[in-house]
């Protein structure tokens, strides 16, 4: 986690008195999802590129998210290691997010869960 440790000084009957408090800085402010046309922009390889455009095409036609197996079968590659690292990659890019630890959890950053039809 990132905190922010702020420290606030009140004075108390001419003493002051330090309180420390901390601010996860992640929770406060929220980045705004990127759109289509934004993630399409971004300087992706074509490796990126093409899992991008397959977790994305994926999720319009089945409306949940590949598994890294899928990727690699839909790529035309039997190991799924370089598909794992071009899938860490579009995480830390931006155009995609996903929870660690938990398998089918790769979306496209502008697929909100609330909106899916």
């Amino acid at each position: 986690m990132v905190f922010t440790r702020i420290v606030i000084l009140t004075r108390i009957d001419m003493g002051i008195v330090r309180v420390g408090v901390e601010i996860n800085k992640r929770m406060t402010q929220k980045l705004a999802d990127l759109t289509y046309e934004q993630c399409m922009e971004k300087d992706m390889s074509p490796g990126q590129s093409e899992v991008f455009l397959i977790i994305d095409e994926w999720w319009k036609k089945f409306g949940y998210s590949p598994s890294l197996r899928e990727i690699a079968y839909q790529r035309n590659k039997t190991g799924l290691g370089n598909t794992k690292r071009i899938v860490d990659n579009l995480v830390e890019l931006g155009v995609v997010k996903r929870l660690k630890g938990k398998g089918r959890t790769v979306r496209p950053v502008y697929i909100n869960f609330r909106t899916i039809q």
